[in-house]
Parts: C-alpha cells; structure tokens; sequence
C-alpha cells in the first residue's frame, strides 16, 4: 500500500506535506510547521489559505481538525475568547473554561470543550503555543455519543504527538 496515495500531499498553499505509516494504526503527517499522528487510511484536506486542515474516515461524520496561527504575545484569554468567537457562531454550544495543560511534547496549551445541548462533549480542542513557531490548535468533532471513546483515542494521539517542526 502506497501511503502517499492516502493522503493529499500538496496544499492549496503550496505547503507540502508528507506522512510516514507507523506501523500501528496511524500516520505522522509532517508539513513545513508541525506534526501530528493521525489514523491510517483517514482522508486529510490540503491546507487553506487560513492555516486549517481536516482528517476524517472515509466513513463520513466527525473530523480531527488542525489549524495554525503565527506567533502571538496574546494571553490565553484572548485566544480562547477569538476561538469560542469562530467556533460558536451559528452552532449551538457552550463551552467549558480553559485549563492551562503541558503536553507530552512539552509545550504550554489550553485545554476546553464544547457541550452540546444536552451538555454531552461533542467537541473537544487544544492550543498549543509555541513563542516563535506561533499556535497550533487542535480539535475533534465527535460523530456521536457511541464513538466517543474511539475518537478519544484518536485525538489524545494527535495531541500528544503534536511538534511543532524546529
């Protein structure tokens, strides 16, 4: 199996971006930025002319997002208040307060997630800052209730092998 074939390899951007199979079940996608491990097989966009990709099943529902943003000397508030702005807007929701976390690769991040209306998680994010190589904040969108646990799985992987590329 030809992994390059799984993954779209050039962004809208001019980005390139390239992915080594794992052996286990995932991928580590790699692009001019940063790396994170994703499920084999899962189809990941190019990346927009705003910083953001998307992997998903070939299945359909849900999505591991990613998005990039360049250095910052904003505090954690404002971040979290400019993504609540963009990830709020015409969906239902209400969010959780931020936690400060370090990830396993060290870096400094906020943690929070999005209730649906029956207060049930449905989405869950991190940002991780980096004071050079600028944000990377990382999301899953939960297809359902029932997938929950999978899909955990999936986007701790994301997040605790996130880098961003030196």
């Amino acid at each position: 199996m030809n992994i390059l074939n799984l993954i779209c390899c050039t962004a809208l951007i001019g980005q390139a971006q390239t992915s080594t199979d794992l052996n286990d079940g995932y991928v580590r996608l790699e692009t001019a930025s940063y790396q994170v491990d994703l499920p084999i097989n899962w189809k990941v966009t190019p990346e927009t002319s705003f910083g953001q990709r998307k992997a998903k099943p070939s299945s359909g529902g849900g999505e591991l997002g990613m998005m990039t943003a360049p250095p910052s000397q904003q505090s954690w508030d404002r971040l979290y208040e400019t993504a609540l702005f963009y990830i709020l807007r015409g969906r239902e929701g209400k969010a959780t307060p931020y936690k400060i976390v370090k990830t396993k690769g060290g870096y400094e991040a906020a943690s929070f997630d999005v209730l649906d209306k029956n207060d049930q998680v449905n989405q869950k994010y991190v940002m991780i800052k980096h004071s050079e190589k600028g944000l990377l904040a990382l999301s899953v969108e939960f297809p359902n209730q029932a997938t929950k646990k999978e899909w955990s799985k999936h986007f701790k992987r994301m997040v605790d092998s996130a880098r961003f590329i030196e």
